[in-house]
């Protein structure tokens, strides 16, 4: 099988052949919609790439979610493989299928309608009636039939209010469920806590929570802002930095927080308020310690006929966790190293992103008003884990004054 049909929400927009020189996409004749990629505008010309095209790319698991294909007992694992496999369910508003199959896929596009907010669940820790193991393989069981783009372990969940439970799906889910690695404990607990003090600093971000599997493995559930409605079937397009800019996963570390800034200029409808966003959530970033805000993290998000920035996700203090030290994952005024007041705040907030003062005060009233030390020893942190974090973000903190 060498073709696929690309769906916006359930309209055909056109084709991708996999041909012995490399790739060839082709919007349908008679397509009127919307572009399946924002840097794929609607021309009738074919376009064409020697690999899979970077903005699908992108959406395909890596890490862990990949280990987790080549479980299934999958004999490809080849892009093309993974694409074709998952492509109905895939982030965002695109359905990938088979040329074969004659159904329109069940997501519909959500472009004009803005995006359905939840209901805010308090799930408790029991409420995830599975094991580890049972979490672990629900991906090979279902055939693999959805991705997350995630580098963790993780599956798809719909929360059962009757019951107060999460249940497993195949698809259209309206959470994600990220077990705790062995070989990285404590690391739930710290994304919580990271998403807590966001939250706190006024942040737009992404509801998470912790839950338990029946054999007290940490759980952490994240709800999907791309997904909603009824049965889940409204979806939203979801672009990342690293999309947008053509870039496949590997590369999601060759990149700045200057081309992040351009891309906000080009395509979202209210750009001085998503800079402002930019800003307030790289100075977090940094101040807690995340050394993972690549370019896969930061993502638009069609709302109504609002274009913006996602609301923020997978943040977690990396540093004390030992992934990276590096302080940003991106460049700032070329540097990725021994950042301070003049390349945050003068910089980046006042160059880059066109900020007054009056702009960058508020933000830093934002943060400084956050009960950080409460709230650090709050949090499910061991002693050495809540020392360590403090301690990192004091010595940030005083690099700004």
């Amino acid at each position: 099988m060498n073709s696929l049909h690309l769906y916006v929400g359930q309209l055909h927009a056109g084709t991708l052949l996999r041909e012995v020189g490399g790739f060839v996409f082709r919007y349908a004749d008679d397509y009127v919609g919307a572009p399946v990629f924002l840097n794929w505008p609607v021309q009738r010309a074919a376009r064409h790439w020697q690999d899979l095209p970077a903005e699908l790319a992108c959406l395909l698991p890596e890490g862990l979610q990949l280990d987790q294909w080549r479980d299934s007992g999958a004999t490809d694992i080849g892009d093309w493989a993974l694409l074709t496999a998952m492509g109905a369910d895939l982030p965002g508003m695109i359905s990938a299928l088979p040329s074969h199959v004659a159904a329109a896929p069940s997501g519909r596009e959500a472009t004009g309608q803005k995006r359905l907010n939840r209901a805010r669940i308090l799930p408790k820790m029991d409420a995830l009636p599975c094991t580890a193991s049972d979490l672990a393989e629900f991906n090979s069981d279902v055939g693999f039939t959805y991705s997350l783009a995630s580098s963790g372990s993780c599956a798809n969940a719909i929360y059962s209010r009757k019951e107060s439970a999460f249940k497993l799906v195949k698809t259209n889910g309206s959470y994600r469920l990220t077990s705790e690695p062995k070989e990285s404990p404590e690391s739930i607990e710290n994304q919580l806590l990271t998403a807590r003090l966001a939250h706190d600093a006024g942040l737009s971000v992404v509801p998470v929570g912790l839950v338990q599997t029946s054999d007290g493995v940490p759980v952490l559930w994240a709800e999907r802002f791309d997904r909603s409605g009824a049965s889940n079937c409204q979806r939203a397009r979801v672009e990342s930095a690293c999309q947008l800019l053509g870039l496949t996963p590997a590369d999601k570390y060759d990149g700045s927080v200057e081309a992040v800034a351009r891309l906000i200029r080009q395509y979202c409808t209210n750009p001085k308020i998503q800079l402002m966003r930019l800003f307030h959530r790289v100075l977090f970033g940094w101040l807690t310690g995340n050394s993972t805000l690549h370019l896969k993290k930061w993502s638009i998000l069609q709302n109504g006929s609002i274009v913006e920035l996602s609301p923020a996700y997978s943040l977690i203090n990396s540093a004390i966790l030992g992934y990276d030290t590096t302080e940003s994952a991106l460049l700032i005024n070329d540097r990725r190293e021994g950042l301070d007041r003049g390349n945050l705040l003068e910089y980046l907030a006042k160059e880059v992103c066109g900020l007054n003062d009056r702009v960058i005060a508020r933000a830093m009233k934002q943060l400084g008003a956050v009960a950080w030390e409460q709230r650090i020893l709050e949090s499910g942190l061991s002693r050495g884990g809540q020392r360590a974090y403090f301690e990192l973000l004091s010595e940030r903190w005083r690099r700004l004054h």
